[in-house]
């Protein structure tokens, strides 16, 4: 049976591989795994195609026997705080993320707002596979849209109880924030205004077309944005991705703070102060060191697990932890709801700036810097598991190696992982050190064990 989902929902080519017969099939699959049992939520991001597979999964749900809820284009963390306060069995996400704008794709949520994982997941692609007409419930049993009220003001309500707002107004702190098109921009300057505030937007108009700028807020996608943070003098720069569940920042100089590094400063920040005993930070295993250096400092223990959102999302409920992380900004906390909130993230450093009454480079500065190289080696999906397997063999022994996710080989002065994308036909690279040259070497090193092993293969 073909697989659906990869580390995180699914994500392909609009009427490519994802059609509307897809997001059909998708939606009849979640209704007959839930027994028709709903309500369901759905909500959307602002891609073109977003409205026309949200019909297709809802007539799925409905056509299995589910109720359906439309939120209708909202950040992907509101969906994850409504889902439970609808008292709903699941939700569905209509969104690529960061993908390019011919791409869409499908999440789904558990009852709890936390986005399914492998298993689940696994069900819903058995189901999906089943013939059709075995799972479609009578015509007295059909679901039916439901109406609901705009979560937005309720959402931005307790949103601003999480900060303290009266600190970010006195220090009049100056933003300029770039939506690029996606879901933030329905609802980030507002919310920016109200946390007191002085904001200048950038493509903060809802844009499937994404024609502002890539909906990946990487450095390289964000020149724009450095630049205005410089010419009007601003205090710090914000960028969301397609669906808005991270964001990423720039300091005053203009200088481009890595994810990890932003998702080290939401802890020190939440955890500091905290009166928990035991502080745990659950993160993936591509995230830099410096996370290390934050607990180090507050007292905290780090807890490492696989890459992707549902893994962080469960290891932080098996261990009780009170943030989670990734290396891209994506940010998770406890107590609040069980997804990457960039939203939340957003305020929380605000509140830092405010509070610290320190410049985001000079927060920056307290915690040990690191470079960082990211490559990879295209490969097909075939071969990534024997290429996995055939490298760990030709590891050294005396090389520290972790194969918890990939294969992440750590030295005295950094490491490098090497890990099979669940998204693309390719390796993943990862490397870090103290130093730009170190990185690179590690880089190359890892790039050179997959080569060679490729070629061993191929032999």
């Amino acid at each position: 049976m073909s697989r659906l989902f990869g580390t995180q929902g699914l994500r392909a080519i609009v009427n490519e591989t994802l059609t509307p017969a897809m997001a059909y099939g998708v939606g009849l699959a979640l209704a007959n795994s839930l027994n028709g049992k709903g309500p369901v939520v759905t909500a959307w991001d602002t891609r073109t195609s977003n409205e026309m597979l949200n019909h297709a999964v809802s007539a799925g749900l409905m056509t299995g026997g589910c109720d359906v809820y439309y939120l209708g284009l909202v950040p992907t963390p509101l969906l994850s705080f409504a889902i439970p306060r609808l008292n709903s069995t699941a939700g569905v996400m209509v969104t690529a993320s960061h993908n390019p704008p011919e791409f869409n794709g499908i999440k789904l949520w558990g009852k709890d707002g936390a986005s399914y994982t492998s298993k689940p997941e696994r069900l819903i692609e058995q189901l999906f596979a089943q013939p059709e007409s075995k799972r479609r419930v009578s015509w007295k049993l059909f679901g039916k849209p439901l109406i609901t009220e705009d979560f937005r003001p309720l959402y931005t309500q307790e949103l601003l109880q999480q900060v303290d707002c009266s600190r970010i107004r006195k220090q009049r702190l100056r933003v300029v924030a770039d939506c690029g098109g996606g879901a933030a921009s329905v609802m980030i300057p507002r919310l920016l205004k109200q946390a007191g505030c002085q904001v200048e937007t950038q493509f903060c108009v809802p844009d499937g077309l994404f024609q502002g700028r890539h909906p990946e807020p990487k450095e390289e996608n964000l020149g724009k944005l450095k630049d205005q943070v410089v010419k009007t003098g601003a205090d710090v720069g914000m960028a969301w991705d397609g669906d808005a569940d991270r964001v990423v920042f720039i300091d005053h100089k203009g200088r481009f703070i890595m994810g990890d590094r932003s998702f080290a400063l939401a802890a020190y920040y939440r955890l500091r102060d905290s009166p928990v005993k035991h502080k745990k930070i659950v993160t993936q295993v591509a995230t830099s060191d410096v996370i290390r250096d934050v607990a180090e400092t507050i007292d905290a223990e780090v807890v490492l697990t696989k890459v992707g959102e549902p893994n962080i999302v469960a290891k932080m409920k098996e261990v009780d932890a009170q943030i989670g992380g990734e290396e891209n900004g994506g940010v998770i906390y406890n107590g609040w709801s069980w997804t990457r909130e960039g939203l939340l993230t957003t305020l929380t450093i605000l509140g830092l700036l405010a509070h610290e009454e320190a410049s985001l480079n000079e927060l920056d500065k307290r915690f040990p810097s690191y470079s960082q190289v990211k490559t990879g080696l295209p490969c097909t999906d075939d071969e990534k598991a024997i290429l996995l397997e055939r490298v760990a063999e030709q590891i050294p022994t005396d090389i520290k190696c972790d194969k918890l996710d990939g294969i992440k080989l750590r030295y005295s002065d950094g490491w490098v992982l090497l890990r099979p994308s669940g998204t693309e036909p390719k390796f993943r690279i990862f490397a870090e050190a103290k130093t730009h040259a170190r990185a690179e070497e590690l880089a190359k090193q890892g790039l050179r064990y997959l080569q060679k092993t490729r070629e061993e293969i191929k032999i």
